[in-house]
């Protein structure tokens, strides 16, 4: 009985715990207010982020939170593979930091999530619960829907 209860305690305080983050603001603020003088991927993301928030560009958007699960990275590890394979635009972007608010508000995003924005229509169309579900345990069927939808969606 006590191992019943102390497993559900630990089940229920890690489905809380996933993809949640758990760094507090000044740790935000200091990040930002520090200016980056090196060619490094955070300013990428972030210039990424301010191109994608000023053109809405079409493409694909990965959004996530500081601290990553590791279905969060194979969501994203093999969204950006399938984008990059296709030639198209893959955004990349953190909601947790404070530039970032704003684009995840526009597509709704409040925890990790994977959405593509046509080309075409300028509609965003939400993946992250068939990404989240197929990711590790289905991997060739993510895969192929990912590059499924980018064709028609992008190209």
């Amino acid at each position: 009985m006590k191992k019943t209860i102390t497993l559900g305690i630990v089940a229920l305080g890690l489905s809380f715990g996933a993809c949640q983050s758990n760094v507090k603001k000044e740790t935000t603020k200091a990040e930002q207010s520090t200016v980056c003088k090196a060619n490094c991927s955070k300013c990428e993301k972030s210039a990424e982020t301010k191109l994608a928030l000023t053109s809405g560009k079409a493409g694909v958007y990965y959004f996530h939170g500081d601290r990553k699960c590791k279905t969060c990275k194979a969501v994203g590890t093999k969204a950006k593979e399938v984008a990059e394979s296709l030639k198209v635009k893959f955004f990349d972007i953190n909601f947790d930091q404070e530039e970032n608010k704003t684009l995840a508000k526009e597509f709704q995003a409040s925890s990790s999530g994977l959405f593509i924005k046509s080309a075409k229509s300028g509609k965003i169309e939400d993946l992250t619960t068939f990404a989240f579900r197929n990711a590790l345990n289905d991997t060739p069927a993510y895969v192929e829907k990912l590059q499924t939808l980018i064709k028609a969606e992008l190209q």
